[in-house]
């Protein structure tokens, strides 16, 4: 593919992380891997993430995620931004289901894959998609980017380019581009209001759901199981091979095969295991279930869960509440768990928007997907009202 420039910046295309140093990256994502306690940065933008995809063959041309990040450069070489992107095969993983948009372009005879789509693999957290040196301009930087994101689609003649769950900052980049069409979704997130302990958190929830919880996890507590919450150093490999175990046999039941590869599991916790909280649940000395959730400084972010037997609750106790405890007692900010499920609702968690920026090359559809996404912004815009109505904190 060609090298595009603009102003003071150019553009180049690598088919690996492995591309850019360590350092490079970390610096532009903004991200510090160190076990003293620093926790500078989203884990989920670091280099050690998306080498551990690479490495363990989670995306590949294989799997239908296959590498093309671009790069900015100055005029002397040097890197400065990165927009990590995937050329896509396929939509799964993504967690912005734009299946519509493939049987519309399949209905009038054409391909809708290969697309691009920058995003973080298998992971709907919101933070930003361009990772840029803080010297440069910021604004000059992203429209380089997209100019070249752009070129790329319509040289190539590709479908569309998708950047999934960007956040606020950087969105605000796209407002005058009417070629970029605006997408919302709904989350729930946990929000830690400087609470002592759990408790103090039940006392905020209107009497009914607080004693639906608290029903809930005593029923947990009354079984014979043992909860133990791991932490770096903490966790060793036997852990994550039952960890491993549990996910691959609730991932398949559901889904049908799992994403994530064993040895995913492996890299991604030996190199990020200052951010990782493994929890495992044994029952009569027996391990049965676990999840793992990911952290920084302001969040912990549940990511996935599996087990081998089916306890009432637990899942609950597990993804939800013990991150609650976590994020207490770690002063984090938020609990994000995940895509979709509206269950999290009367347990604490606030229906959150996302969002996720798209360019489609064919013009004709244009008006199509305008009128669209204009109604189910709408629809979007009337269930969060809803949703925060229904919210389990008192009045």
């Amino acid at each position: 593919m060609k090298n595009y420039s603009s102003k003071n910046f150019y553009t180049t295309i690598i088919n690996s992380a492995h591309k850019i140093s360590p350092s490079t990256w970390n610096e532009l994502a903004n991200f510090k891997n160190t076990k003293d306690g620093d926790l500078i940065g989203n884990p989920f933008l670091s280099h050690e993430f998306f080498a551990s995809l690479e490495d363990s063959g989670s995306i590949s041309y294989k799997t239908g995620w296959i590498v093309q990040h671009i790069i900015l450069k100055n005029i002397d070489g040097l890197v400065l931004g990165i927009l990590p992107n995937f050329l896509k095969t396929h939509s799964w993983g993504e967690y912005v289901f734009d299946h519509i948009f493939a049987e519309v372009w399949q209905r009038h005879g054409k391909s809708y894959y290969p697309k691009f789509l920058s995003a973080i693999p298998f992971t709907p957290i919101t933070g930003p998609r361009f990772l840029l040196s803080k010297n440069i301009n910021h604004k000059d930087a992203i429209e380089t980017l997209l100019s070249s994101l752009k070129k790329l689609v319509e040289e190539n003649k590709f479908s569309s380019s998708h950047i999934n769950f960007i956040n606020d900052e950087q969105t605000k980049y796209f407002c005058k581009d009417p070629s970029w069409f605006k997408r919302l979704g709904i989350q729930f997130h946990w929000k830690n209001n400087n609470y002592e302990n759990f408790e103090s958190f039940l006392s905020t929830l209107s009497s009914p759901k607080r004693k639906i919880i608290k029903k809930e996890r005593r029923e947990v507590s009354s079984k014979s199981l043992k909860i133990n919450k791991l932490v770096g150093d903490q966790i060793k490999e036997e852990h994550i091979e039952k960890f491993y175990n549990f996910y691959i046999n609730t991932t398949e039941k559901k889904f049908g095969a799992a994403y994530l590869t064993k040895d995913f599991w492996f890299l991604l916790i030996s190199r990020l295991k200052h951010r990782v909280l493994l929890i495992l649940v044994d029952d009569n000395n027996q391990s049965v279930a676990g999840a793992i959730n990911l952290f920084d400084s302001k969040s912990i972010y549940g990511r996935n869960w599996g087990s081998l037997k089916n306890i009432k609750f637990l899942h609950f106790e597990v993804c939800y509440y013990q991150a609650i405890e976590f994020a207490i007692s770690k002063s984090l900010e938020t609990v994000e768990a995940g895509a979709q499920g509206i269950h999290k609702l009367q347990r604490g968690y606030y229906p959150t928007l996302t969002q996720s920026i798209h360019y489609f090359s064919e013009n004709i559809f244009a008006d199509a997907i305008s009128e669209f996404l204009k109604i189910e912004t709408n629809e979007i815009k009337k269930e969060i009202k809803s949703l925060e109505k229904r919210l389990p904190y008192k009045n």
